[in-house]
């Protein structure tokens, strides 16, 4: 049986014209909420949960804006607005923890919560009450009243739990810090779920680098394994602070049996005096056997050409070779760097190594598993901005014409002057 509120809503535009004004019900599916007046020919309008944009929840009245820019009003509730709002928030997060890619690995164990949330610059934002879920990947907290969010472990920088606030405190790459309180008697269950994930995952990642990287100690591969973690691509340069013959044993892994590729690389750091290199693994165990299956990737910093390069490095068969800009507009490339290096290892680290959401375009993407992610997922949409085009030859020739093109359309844009009316020209919102 459907879930459904009886209400009073009206359709606004976005100049505030009233379009509908009827009495009737809201219905919830796990898509979307249909709004449809009373009568059995009145089939009501769908809003899908992926086109709501801001939400507002008042005494008896609940508003939300859509991405068209078209507003809602609910109201007349008759005192089941909380219920509502419970079932709303339920229903939305449940469909975007499962479309979001949020859900990574078993599910470990959950706890009730509160949530506090700020970013590199802004106020902090509390989230009330939730419920935190442990995977073996990733960390998704459920408020009750706000949107679902989520904490890859891959992407995880810090994280400590203080013993005497009984606070969690994690700091993610990007910069979120996240505060998990009121555990209450579960915190230590809480810390214990945690660090078993984590253990969890470094000594799988370990057990697979100890299996291609023979002659190290196990030290040096946990480092490793604290560094590649769940398969991030890492400054190969920065591997001689963990072992000096590390980065040439990273190399001959990544690069074996493709050495046309290795001369493409060659040319390209040739070309940029203050270029960065990167690798990155996935390591996966092969069913009914001792093997390792050993993807390998690498990206390419050449910032004064704002240029950010990657491929797939240990298969001679894929001969894409993929280049982005750094900076699209205006800024300093080396600046950018490491956010770029970010965007691209989530893209890869997350949606498994499949580069399907930059090659199709949103037509294609609308019937795919990542429909959702490329209307929500900042990163997404940057990493298919940046995008300047992929050569596919074979010999380093051929790849030195394509780069020259990609290379100049790279070129930073310089925006013109703006006018005075230009810069103060009112927008609706």
């Amino acid at each position: 049986m459907a879930l459904s509120y009886g209400v009073k809503f009206k359709k606004l535009n976005f100049s505030g014209k009233v379009l509908v004004e009827k009495e009737g019900e809201v219905v919830f599916d796990r898509k979307y909420l249909r709004l449809k007046g009373k009568g059995a020919n009145d089939h009501g309008e769908i809003v899908n949960f992926t086109d709501i944009k801001e939400v507002k929840a008042g005494k008896d009245e609940f508003v939300f804006n859509t991405f068209s820019s078209d507003k809602f009003i609910l109201s007349k509730f008759s005192g089941s607005l909380e219920n509502f709002l419970d079932d709303f928030y339920h229903m939305k997060n449940e469909f975007f923890a499962e479309n979001l890619f949020m859900k990574r690995g078993m599910l470990m164990g959950q706890f009730d919560c509160t949530a506090e949330v700020s970013g590199q610059t802004g106020p902090s934002l509390n989230k009330g009450k939730c419920v935190i879920q442990f995977y073996e990947e990733s960390i998704m907290v459920i408020p009750v009243h706000a949107d679902v969010f989520v904490i890859h472990l891959s992407f995880m920088k810090h994280h400590r739990f203080d013993e005497d606030e009984y606070v969690l405190n994690i700091e993610t790459d990007s910069g979120a810090k996240v505060n998990i309180s009121k555990l209450g008697s579960h915190f230590e269950d809480a810390q214990t779920t945690l660090e078993k994930c984590l253990e969890k995952m470094y000594q799988r990642v370990l057990n697979q680098l100890n299996n291609v990287l023979s002659g190290f100690s196990l030290a040096v591969l946990l480092k490793l394994a604290y560094a590649i973690r769940d398969g991030r691509a890492v400054l190969v340069n920065s591997l001689k602070k963990i072992d000096a013959a590390l980065p040439s044993k990273v190399m001959e892994l990544a690069f074996s049996g493709n050495p046309e590729l290795e001369k493409k690389i060659q040319y390209l750091r040739s070309l940029d005096k203050e270029e960065q290199f990167f690798v990155g693994f996935s390591l996966q165990n092969v069913s009914d056997s001792r093997d390792i299956r050993v993807r390998a990737w690498f990206l390419c910093a050449l910032p004064s050409l704002n240029i950010m390069v990657m491929g797939i490095s240990n298969n001679p068969t894929d001969q894409r070779v993929f280049f982005f800009r750094i900076v699209m507009e205006q800024g300093i490339a080396s600046d950018k760097v490491e956010a770029k290096v970010l965007e691209i290892n989530q893209c890869m680290v997350i949606f498994d190594y499949d580069l399907s959401p930059l090659l199709k375009n949103k037509e294609e993407l609308r019937k795919t598993k990542y429909r959702v992610a490329i209307l929500r997922m900042a990163f997404l949409r940057l990493f298919r901005r940046s995008f300047v085009g992929v050569s596919q030859a074979v010999d380093l020739e051929r790849f030195k014409t394509d780069s020259d093109k990609f290379f100049s359309q790279a070129k930073i844009l310089q925006r013109p002057q703006q006018r005075h009316r230009q810069i103060f020209r009112p927008t609706l919102k």
